[in-house]
């Protein structure tokens, strides 16, 4: 008799079922690694953004993160008061732009550092053979998924659709 558990996560158990369990595993490893972490999930993908040293308004990361610029304001503000993002004035114009402190470049590495190398250290313990084919068949797997649900929209601002934007690279 098969019980619930085989249903979902059997080896005779609907590729999509078993796909799903290993994803919200993976979620929930991830959230145990994140609670080690100082960056929460927003602060994360708000210095990931800065990553390429290119200062930006608020204006601009609202855009570039696809949120609502009152939670890009609140972000921010956070950042700012924790010392993670410092402000200064545009030259030639009225808007501030913000970039990444040293600090906050700091504990940005760290965190993200840590995350990494639990990837890396679970890759290493694969193989390169195993992690490279494990690597090579996520990417199609991605691309494949994209197509499937990129028509559906994008979530925008606010969680509502709007056309599908260029894939990002997030934080880990």
């Amino acid at each position: 008799m098969s019980t619930r558990k085989d249903h979902w996560l059997g080896q005779d158990a609907p590729r999509e079922r078993r796909l799903a369990a290993l994803l919200s595993r993976m979620d929930r490893y991830r959230r145990f690694q994140e609670a080690t972490m100082r960056l929460g999930t927003a602060a994360l993908r708000l210095l990931w953004l800065f990553a390429d040293g290119r200062a930006r308004t608020l204006k601009e990361i609202a855009a570039e993160l696809s949120l609502e610029q009152s939670t890009v304001n609140r972000q921010v503000n956070a950042a700012l008061d924790s010392g993670l993002l410092e402000r200064m004035r545009r030259s030639g114009g009225n808007a501030y732009e913000f970039d990444r402190t040293a600090e906050g470049r700091r504990v940005f590495e760290e965190d993200t550092g840590r995350s990494l190398g639990a990837y890396a250290t679970a890759l290493e313990a694969m193989g390169d053979d195993d992690a490279e084919r494990l690597l090579q068949l996520a990417e199609r797997f991605v691309e494949h998924y994209r197509r499937e649900v990129e028509p559906l929209g994008d979530p925008g601002p606010g969680g509502g659709l709007s056309p599908a934007r260029p894939d990002d690279a997030g934080p880990p």
